[in-house]
């Protein structure tokens, strides 16, 4: 068996390069990447989807908390994404699933982390001050 934790890295060093394909071709043909942006399905989507998110930041995915953890063949990693939005610097706290089948092929990821802290970060002009005031419903008092 292949070692889980450095298909993850080589894939998420493939996703951070913008090296698209390579980075679908971690995937099975029908594998699956959900992120807050929505479900991508088969390596055409998930490239589209890449290509799509690399257009609108740079970034990257640092080690934080956990980490990687492995479990036969799923993982879960805990990480942080630091990256530029439209020029300006964005950082989220971020927490994925990994499965892999028996290829060693991903067949699923499950991404979460929070849009809203992005928007908050990267937001200018009267988009800040509309996240603004959608953010000061939510202030624990």
């Amino acid at each position: 068996m292949t070692n889980i934790e450095e298909l993850m890295r080589g894939c998420l060093k493939a996703m951070e390069e913008g090296k698209n394909s390579q980075a679908a071709d971690y995937f099975s043909d029908d594998g699956v990447f959900i992120t807050p942006f929505g479900k991508f399905t088969g390596k055409e989507q998930i490239k589209k989807f890449l290509n799509w998110q690399n257009s609108q930041m740079s970034w990257t995915a640092e080690k934080a908390g956990n980490d990687i953890i492995v479990s036969d063949r799923k993982a879960f990693f805990e990480h942080r994404i630091k990256g530029t939005v439209q020029g300006k610097p964005v950082a989220v706290s971020a927490m994925c699933a990994w499965e892999f089948d028996t290829n060693d092929k991903v067949k699923e990821i499950r991404t979460v982390y929070d849009r809203f802290s992005t928007l908050e970060q990267a937001a200018t002009g009267i988009g800040k001050l509309m996240v603004g005031l959608i953010a000061k419903q939510f202030v624990v008092k």
